[in-house]
């Protein structure tokens, strides 16, 4: 798999220009690292030659990662016959993050999603052994750091299309190959109702922002969220920034919703953007 952004085709036009023989460049956005040798026809990178105006045309796409397939460079966004949403992969200094119709998965302004991660698995603390619930894929980060600190992961995705760009996704190649992590592909409003009361020591809940949440931030699915999750244990939602002022506003009314059907001890987890809560 070859998968590029502006920031690798940047760099190794850049070292075309500076006549380098030989420059590092990462093929796989950033996840590794190997050379690269310009040539007159192109940039031979992973014994394949990409030619300049391939490169040119990339390192104009400030917002796409493009793979390599057999047909050419194709940029990574799927439309979703579900909910009718593009989903697109945003390349960033980091791991990609992931848009759907525009609207951002991640937080990208001075973090980036790896960092976005830690923030949000703080609050449920030691993962080790402990089962966990993880109500939004998305590009499965959440998913793949608990499961390498130990967590047995449940992990929920609505859209084929953004699983579609999972795979496509170097970042998320552990999502499919780890064995801690339990992949589902459905509507969590609806497959809860089958997980067992007390099921989970640590839910983690990343809706998408609440225009396109549909029910995940509703009354009635805090009080599944808090069904299944174990007696002491901590639920983490990441709502937005709290500084804006939708931001603002969700975070109240997710705060008196959770409260209402006895989620105990809410507080805001600021750096997270987000709120943490025990189940009494």
């Amino acid at each position: 798999m070859i998968v590029l952004s502006h920031y690798q085709a940047r760099c190794l036009l850049d070292a075309a220009d500076a006549c380098q023989p030989v420059v590092d460049i990462s093929p796989d956005l950033g996840r590794s690292s190997t050379t690269a040798q310009p040539t007159t026809s192109g940039a031979d990178l992973a014994g394949v030659n990409i030619n300049w105006e391939s490169l040119r045309e990339i390192a104009a796409d400030k917002t796409g990662c493009y793979e390599l397939s057999e047909s050419g460079w194709q940029r990574i966004q799927v439309m979703s016959e579900l909910t009718g949403r593009l989903a697109t992969l945003l390349p960033t200094t980091g791991p990609p993050a992931l848009m759907l119709s525009g609207a951002l998965m991640h937080r990208v302004r001075g973090i980036d999603p790896a960092q976005d991660t830690e923030r949000k698995l703080a609050p449920l603390g030691q993962l080790q052994g402990r089962r966990v619930l993880d109500t939004a894929t998305g590009l499965g980060y959440t998913a793949i750091e608990a499961a390498r600190r130990g967590g047995a992961v449940v992990t929920v995705e609505l859209d084929p299309a953004v699983v579609e760009v999972q795979r496509r996704n170097p970042w998320s190649t552990e999502l499919f190959e780890h064995a801690l992590i339990d992949r589902r592909v459905c509507d969590v409003t609806e497959v809860i109702d089958e997980l067992g009361d007390g099921e989970f020591d640590a839910i983690l809940h990343d809706p998408p922002v609440i225009d396109l949440a549909g029910d995940l931030y509703g009354r009635s699915f805090y009080q599944q969220l808090l069904r299944v999750l174990k007696p002491g244990r901590c639920l983490f939602h990441y709502v937005g920034n709290p500084e804006s002022p939708s931001g603002a506003r969700t975070m109240r009314g997710v705060v008196d919703r959770l409260r209402e059907v006895g989620f105990a001890d809410v507080k805001r987890e600021n750096s997270a953007f987000g709120l943490s809560a025990h189940r009494p």
